[in-house]
């Protein structure tokens, strides 16, 4: 345990570590507006807020992706520290060869896409997808903290994106479930009168 706490206080440094908190603030903050506000736009400020979030993922991932994959470079570590060259040194970097870093572009390109549809199916392929983000996350940040003993700080900042993906996208599933969307409501047609024919 002495590993991982040296881990999260000496390989992150307080930059990466006050955006890190920033993304918190942004996820946690529009899922509380964005449900106190309930039927009155509650739901437009968790989906701008999602919206927010998945481009914030998608420049994480896009740029660890165009690094690797393009200019075939280590993503660097701001700070410096040799955390994000011994991550994309391991094993657990790629799937199936694979970079993961597409697996979470990929990712965040749907999640954002869902962020601008309307609906119950976009609420629960949006929950959904952030679920599956949330947990692959999960998984890859136990490998950095307890396998690699190694700390990728772009790896961290997309599993705290993902993971305000998830609460923001289960606020929206659990308290607008259900409910008619602002000017999707199904207005059924008006049977024409006999009498007038």
């Amino acid at each position: 345990m002495n590993d991982q706490l040296y881990l999260l206080t000496h390989g992150i440094p307080a930059v990466i570590a006050g955006i890190m908190l920033a993304l918190t603030l942004v996820g946690v903050t529009g899922s509380i507006w964005g449900i106190k506000r309930g039927l009155d736009g509650g739901e437009r400020i968790l989906r701008i807020t999602a919206a927010i979030l998945s481009l914030v993922g998608i420049g994480i991932a896009g740029y660890v992706v165009v690094t690797v994959e393009i200019m075939n470079q280590i993503p660097q570590c701001v700070g410096g520290g040799g955390g994000c060259a011994a991550v994309e040194h391991s094993s657990y970097s790629r799937i199936g060869g694979i970079h993961v870093s597409i697996f979470g572009l990929i990712g965040y390109s749907m999640l954002l896409i869902s962020s601008f549809l309307k609906g119950d199916r976009a609420r629960i392929g949006a929950f959904f997808l952030a679920l599956f983000g949330f947990g692959f996350s999960l998984y890859l940040t136990y490998l950095e903290f307890w396998e690699i003993l190694a700390v990728c700080q772009w790896c961290v900042s997309s599993a705290i994106t993902m993971t305000m993906l998830f609460v923001v996208n289960t606020s929206r599933l659990i308290v607008f479930f259900g409910t008619d969307d602002e000017g999707d409501a199904f207005v059924p047609a008006e049977d024409p009168d006999p009498a007038a024919v």
